[in-house]
């Protein structure tokens, strides 16, 4: 006989007790706010290192594990050139925001993957929706009901195109992440119809599609989707935000067929490019420390030295080529061996011994591993350079 289950402790029941400590991608306007509310785990105080070594096992363990999550979440840096692009799409929302009925010009951030795209545009957005909350409380807090759907203001839509979508799968993902209600055997026109009634009446301002390289145009299906993503956008009034892979050869800027609808379309839309951090001036060479020297300064670690990691500036181009997520996967893989093992630093050993994502290890092993030490002969380095 299965032994009884445990009885449900005292006190009423907390939504989310079994839920993982951070956040997965939003699907749903609820989610999206769980994002926007959602508080980093705070930076736990570097005690004294007298202090530390005599914490019982139960106190060290605590203090760990609140380091560790700290280390886990790291920082957003706020790079160069995510505030030029934040700048840009600021700029085209104000242009679009009060222009006569009709398509917004919108933009498409095109650059290699593991950039950190998605995180640049959920900042931003994250950023813009925060405004309005200071700038209209009021909005956010006014609800009523048209034929029993709830309407909330939901300034901001984030979707992911999951892949071999067709079009009746784009709207109903929008009608989910809505909250929008459809009757079971609606036809796509139906549920757009919805869906393109309601992001009039929530309010949405700015739509994100991430990942839009799984509309794959090399298929009839990828393209019909294709252009039924274009025709949301062209009947709201929101600016839309496309992220993707190599966007520019995608065809995500055609239209069908003939040169005059290709160039209508593209005209839609401005082509931005992210890029890996160059270090071939003095000012790029600043700029790369600088987001290192940020990273390191979160750090809380009771035998590193600070500078340890901006003074390997170099090395950790030829770690990351350059990319700050990676970079960021190092740092923060980094900083959980210090706090697992003890060492409690992070140093050029440390960062040796770890292996992160496998284009940025097989491009530093392929191309960056310095040369090694010349062997030394009896007599010392000297006499065997002699």
């Amino acid at each position: 006989m299965m032994p009884p289950l445990p009885s449900a402790p005292d006190g009423p029941h907390v939504s989310g007790d079994f839920s993982h400590p951070g956040l997965s991608e939003p699907r749903t306007k609820e989610e999206w706010r769980l994002y926007l509310d959602y508080q980093l785990p705070p930076r736990p105080v570097l005690l004294p290192i007298e202090v530390y070594e005599q914490l019982s096992s139960a106190e060290r363990h605590l203090h760990n594990q609140a380091r560790m999550a700290h280390h886990s979440a790291l920082v957003i840096v706020r790079t160069s050139q995510m505030k030029t692009i934040h700048h840009q799409i600021r700029r085209r929302m104000v242009t679009n925001a009060h222009q006569p009925a009709g398509a917004r010009r919108g933009i498409v951030l095109d650059g290699p993957a593991t950039l950190g795209k998605s995180t640049l545009v959920k900042t931003f957005a994250y950023d813009f929706e925060h405004a309005l909350r200071h700038d209209h409380p009021e909005r956010f807090t006014r609800q009523y009901t048209v034929e029993n759907r709830l309407i909330d203001y939901t300034p901001v839509v984030y979707l992911n195109i999951p892949s071999q979508a067709t079009p009746k799968d784009l709207s109903v993902a929008l009608a989910q992440y809505l909250a929008q209600p459809y009757r079971s055997g609606a036809t796509k026109s139906d549920i757009t119809r919805l869906v393109l009634e309601n992001m009039r009446l929530v309010g949405v301002e700015l739509v994100i599609i991430d990942d839009a390289h799984f509309m794959d145009l090399s298929f009839k299906e990828g393209k019909v989707v294709n252009d039924h993503l274009k025709y949301i956008a062209n009947h709201t009034a929101a600016t839309f935000i496309y992220t993707g892979v190599d966007l520019k050869h995608s065809g995500l800027f055609l239209e069908g067929s003939g040169s005059a609808r290709v160039t209508q379309t593209a005209g839609r839309n401005t082509l931005l490019h992210m890029t890996p951090y160059a270090i071939r001036t003095r000012d790029e060479k600043v700029d790369w420390t600088s987001v290192i020297a940020a990273m390191e300064e979160a750090l809380v670690l009771y035998r590193h030295q600070p500078g340890t990691l901006a003074a390997e500036w170099k090395y950790l181009y030829r770690r990351t080529g350059g990319n700050i997520s990676s970079l960021a996967e190092l740092i923060r893989e980094a900083a959980a061996d210090a706090v697992l093992t003890g060492a409690e630093r992070i140093d050029r050993e440390v960062l040796d011994s770890i292996a992160i994502n496998e284009h940025a290890q097989s491009t530093y092993e392929a191309n960056w591993q310095e040369d090694p030490e010349p062997p030394a002969g009896k007599d010392g380095p000297e006499a065997a350079a002699s």
